[in-house]
């Protein structure tokens, strides 16, 4: 595979990790942040995960930086959330 597949596939991992969990903020992203979270908490981990490995044997300059930075956000982002759900939500 060519390291500009390997760019695109990260571009794809990220919005796969990310946008399920932006357009759970919203009324009508509701139905697809849930249909993700059914699958298993850590899909987005796992997809951001697999963005930055694919983003660091991508094409080289800034278009690798920019998609290693967004897919770092993505699993910052992941584990917050995984955090806040798995420990946040206890009881006292």
């Amino acid at each position: 595979m060519s390291k500009k597949t390997f760019s695109v596939l990260s571009g794809v991992f990220f919005i796969l990790a990310v946008f399920p969990l932006i357009a759970g903020l919203t009324r009508w992203g509701n139905k697809i942040y849930v249909a993700v979270l059914s699958i298993s908490i850590f899909s987005p981990l796992i997809f951001s995960l697999l963005g930055l490995t694919f983003g660091l044997v991508g094409n080289k300059g800034k278009a690798k930086l920019v998609l290693v930075m967004l897919n770092i956000l993505g699993v910052g982002l992941s584990l917050f959330l995984i955090f806040v759900a798995t420990s946040g939500f206890q009881q006292p």
